[in-house]
């Protein structure tokens, strides 16, 4: 069938053209048709993984905390994810992360998790209570974010050096001095690590989304589970905390061009902005659910309070941004109800074991195991310069770097304010809400201490920290868009939940149980049937599924640094896209490391004797 209408002479009539060209987009359909389960297969290949990984752990701690089904997957499925990003970014050392090496390590881990007899018991578990109207249910919301991940990939960063990074990634692995070539290219990150097996050639750059699109899918199916618990009335504190948080993100990554253009990448903005609300989510979970264990066993070690270490821990791997996550989680592993420092001590060598890889990378990358930062940079043959590395630091310093030297007799704090203020619309929203969270911080936790709500100081320390993070170091709501929910979120739950006790205010009768999940298997039928009318009455969309757009390209410019040769944007652009690597838009003065083996063994300056 493929290229038919090529082949075929039709007599020359209006009719036998729209035929020919009938024929040649069905073969064109017919040959890229992958695309339209690539999403869905990456994400059940991810998500079954993810699973197994984090459902060990969970038996391991003995996570009694998480005692309802939903919840247990939900954090089984986040944990699972970060430690799986963790270990693809490791393996990255000693083997490009292609399709096929990503394949075989997730068929390994799944078939040794599998051998463990308590993984097949709650996988006979989830077998007894499947819901067919469940499953539908989530198939059918994963095809429409699939629908909507689709979009064309146009975020900067991805043209800058995202797309660039996963594919060194898939196709090398990782490779000494690559900052070398471009700067950018030693921001490492696990998320990357992740993405690179899931970028098959062939679609690498119409699916590019794939991850970031697995985690919105884990993100609002978390949403319609602690809906559900809420209008059936089974909700606990932390599920208003989850779904208020949701309601207050979700739209803004959604709506809006400049947030739902980092959506569709492989941005790691995306993940940290979840996972700042999934670790203050466990943090509740572990201390006020009904099945939390006693104080006496929460003096083991190894308990359900690593979780949200273990979780933030794995934020820090995909993005630095996430670093007010670690010492709250850290400190909270820590208390007993007093600071335990025996706990402390193992919580923080666990956490050095596992941001381990992001470090080892970072130094075979750059030389400097924080890059861009020099602190504790390696005398290695590849290493960065000085010079290069700070021009990077002073990219990433908002204030120094974006409103230039402040006018003769202008107070310089006012006066950069003022200019951030004019930067970007979200800039006042942030300020707001910096303040609002502030004020509210005090009858929240007097709130919260009537209700018998614990932990709720560690989420308003955390948010509070973090905004102050975000706000000195890179005030772009992108970065700190979790931190700035989580007290409005923790806020909305708790003096709502006091205020609706007050006035005796309940769900009517007709969202009780019952009633709900008649409404709700009703409403699968409706919602495959707008999907269908979707799909088949919105030619856009429909071309979307079968074949995403390309990532936009730009035209190149072989070059020559001694034997390395690359290609650099051409009109004073600095996005590569998908132009062949090595692809950087600056003048490069570096030589391979080893010649006879190519790119794979990584590049040196020019100067550095063989």
């Amino acid at each position: 069938m493929l290229g038919l209408g090529r082949f075929i002479d039709y007599p020359h009539s209006a009719s036998a053209e729209r035929t020919c060209i009938y024929l040649e987009n069905y073969e064109l359909i017919e040959e890229l048709s992958r695309a339209v389960i690539y999403f869905i297969a990456a994400w059940c290949i991810v998500s079954i993984v993810s699973w197994l990984i984090g459902t060990a752990l969970i038996i391991s701690l003995r996570a009694d905390c998480f005692d309802r089904m939903g919840d247990r997957i939900i954090v089984s499925l986040w944990l699972g994810l970060v430690l799986l990003a963790d270990s693809l970014l490791l393996l990255s050392l000693i083997l490009p992360l292609s399709p096929i090496v990503g394949l075989a390590f997730a068929i390994g881990i799944s078939l040794l998790l599998i051998c463990w007899a308590p993984i097949r018991d709650e996988l006979q578990h989830l077998w007894r209570i499947k819901s067919l109207a469940v499953v539908v249910a989530i198939a059918s919301w994963a095809v429409l974010v699939a629908a909507y991940m689709t979009t064309q990939v146009t975020w900067f960063d991805t043209g800058l050096y995202h797309f660039g990074l996963t594919r060194w990634l898939s196709e090398f692995g990782t490779v000494p001095g690559l900052a070398l070539v471009l700067n950018n290219l030693g921001f490492t990150s696990s998320w990357f690590a992740l993405t690179a097996p899931l970028s098959i050639e062939s679609v690498a750059s119409r699916v590019h989304a794939v991850t970031n699109g697995w985690v919105a899918l884990l993100a609002t199916c978390h949403g319609f589970l602690t809906l559900w618990y809420w209008v059936t009335g089974k909700a606990r504190v932390t599920d208003k905390f989850m779904l208020i948080f949701l309601v207050l993100v979700l739209p803004g990554l959604t709506v809006t061009p400049f947030l739902s253009a980092i959506v569709t990448s492989s941005s790691p903005d995306v993940p940290i902005i979840f996972l700042t609300g999934v670790v203050a989510w466990s943090i509740l979970t572990t201390t006020n659910s009904p099945s939390s264990r006693s104080e006496q066993s929460r003096t083991h070690l190894w308990g359900a309070s690593l979780i949200p270490l273990l979780l933030a821990v794995g934020a820090v791997s995909i993005k630095l941004s996430a670093l007010p996550l670690l010492p709250i989680a850290l400190l909270f592993y820590g208390q007993q109800p007093f600071l335990d420092y025996r706990r402390l001590l193992f919580g923080g060598l666990l956490s050095l074991l596992l941001l381990s890889p992001l470090m080892i990378v970072s130094i075979v990358t750059s030389g400097c195991p924080l890059y861009p930062s020099s602190v504790l940079c390696v005398n290695v043959p590849w290493r960065v310069s000085a010079a290069v590395a700070h021009r990077a630091v002073e990219v990433i310093r908002f204030w120094d770097h974006n409103f230039g030297e402040v006018p003769p007799g202008a107070n310089r704090f006012f006066w950069q304010l003022w200019e951030w203020l004019k930067f970007a619309r979200f800039n006042a929203i942030m300020l707001l809400l910096l303040l609002l969270s502030m004020g509210f911080a005090i009858p929240t936790l007097r709130s919260a201490r009537k209700q018998k709500i614990d932990s709720t100081s560690w989420l308003l320390c955390c948010s509070l920290i973090g905004m102050v993070f975000i706000m000195l170091r890179a005030p772009m709501i992108r970065f700190g868009l979790g931190y700035f929910m989580m007290t409005p979120a923790i806020t909305i739950s708790i003096l709502g939940t006091a205020y609706f006790a007050k006035s005796n205010w309940q769900f009517p009768r007709y969202f009780s149980g019952p009633n709900v999940r008649g409404y709700l298997s009703k409403s699968f039928f409706v919602g495959l049937g707008l999907i269908a009318v979707l799909i088949l009455f919105q030619p856009d969309i429909q071309a979307r599924l079968f074949l995403p757009p390309a990532m936009p390209s730009t035209a190149v410019e072989s070059k020559q640094s001694y034997d390395v040769q690359y290609v650099q944007p051409v009109n004073d652009s600095v996005k590569c896209w998908d132009a062949p690597i090595p692809c950087t838009h600056n003048e490069l003065n570096i030589r391979l490391r080893h010649p006879s083996r190519g790119l794979r063994a990584g590049f040196v300056p020019a100067e550095t004797a063989y």
